[in-house]
């Protein structure tokens, strides 16, 4: 047999062995998938009662009736998932007895759907979240964190002690009281971030600052979130409650300040509110999220899908 007629044969030998090649490698080679991303999701857990935007922030108005959200936002890192508050949680209704009883009706909440909840039903395992960063230890940031006993709760000890120290209707130490909750208590260090003069990056890639938004409470922060396309977020807690505050530079309503007092230091968290509006009008690139605004919540990413 001459080498000419042997050539079809050896050009299919050699066809095939590339071909397996190529199939092992396919299998062997990394693939990019949603687990080696950074994004989120808001979880809505609940919302207050119709109350007039007017009653929210100064100048709002008093038409708009607003149903402020009430969340949870659960980041996924390939590092460990990581979540900013709480929200409401599955002992919700007996932390919140220990309200009087104007406080339960001003404070009303609704459409109870507790995290830990909503994670069974979509199959998300609980004990991938092993980070929980509340803003600060209000009532409605701080119910959830008993249902994750798995999960570190990243505070800082002027936050945890002026919750120990506090009563209803900011604080119920009810929700404080277990001892499945993991305290990590954090320092934010003396690294500016974006204006902020003291910050903590939580795994050291650029993905979840930490900042310094004391004012409402004794030690809330701030997280700027960049997710995998490079979007970035910045979740502010309620330094205010609307984005309206943060585009007028406006605090909360005299009425509301007049029916229960809100801010740790009210001259603080004004400082704060010209910051973020100051970010607002300077770094369009920068979605500023306060905690409560339920039309901004709404055009995000809602569990179970998340945003990259």
């Amino acid at each position: 047999m001459s080498r000419l007629t042997l050539l079809p044969q050896k050009i299919a030998v050699l066809a095939l062995v590339l071909v397996t090649l190529q199939s092992s490698y396919a299998m062997q080679a990394p693939q990019a998938t949603q687990d080696s991303k950074v994004g989120f999701a808001v979880v809505h857990t609940g919302q207050a009662g119709l109350t007039p935007e007017g009653a929210l922030v100064s100048g709002g108005s008093w038409f708009n009736l607003r149903h402020l959200a009430q969340n949870a936002v659960l980041i996924r890192h390939p590092k460990g998932d990581v979540m900013i508050d709480a929200g409401l949680g599955s002992k919700i209704d007996e932390q919140f007895a220990n309200n009087s009883f104007v406080m339960r009706q001003l404070f009303a909440y609704e459409e109870l759907n507790p995290a830990i909840n909503q994670f069974e039903q979509a199959a998300y395992k609980a004990e991938n979240v092993t980070k929980i960063i509340p803003t600060h230890l209000h009532w409605d940031h701080a119910s959830g964190l008993v249902d994750f006993p798995l999960a570190q709760v990243w505070v800082q000890k002027a936050e945890f002690e002026e919750a120990r120290g506090g009563h209803a209707p900011a604080h119920l130490q009810s929700q404080l009281d277990s001892k499945d909750i993991q305290w990590n208590f954090i320092e934010l260090g003396n690294i500016a971030f974006n204006g902020y003069q003291k910050s903590l990056d939580v795994y050291g890639d650029g993905s979840i600052v930490m900042v310094d938004l004391k004012g409402h409470s004794a030690g809330q922060v701030g997280i700027f979130l960049t997710v995998s396309s490079g979007k970035q977020y910045f979740f502010v807690g309620d330094t205010t409650w609307t984005i309206k505050g943060v585009q007028d530079n406006a605090p909360r309503s005299d009425l509301l300040k007049w029916l229960v007092n809100i801010n740790w230091d009210d001259e603080k968290n004004s400082q704060k509110i010209s910051q973020l509006h100051e970010i607002y009008n300077t770094q369009e690139d920068i979605v500023i999220v306060p905690a409560h605004d339920e039309t901004l919540m709404g055009s995000l990413p809602v569990f179970p899908e998340f945003g990259y």
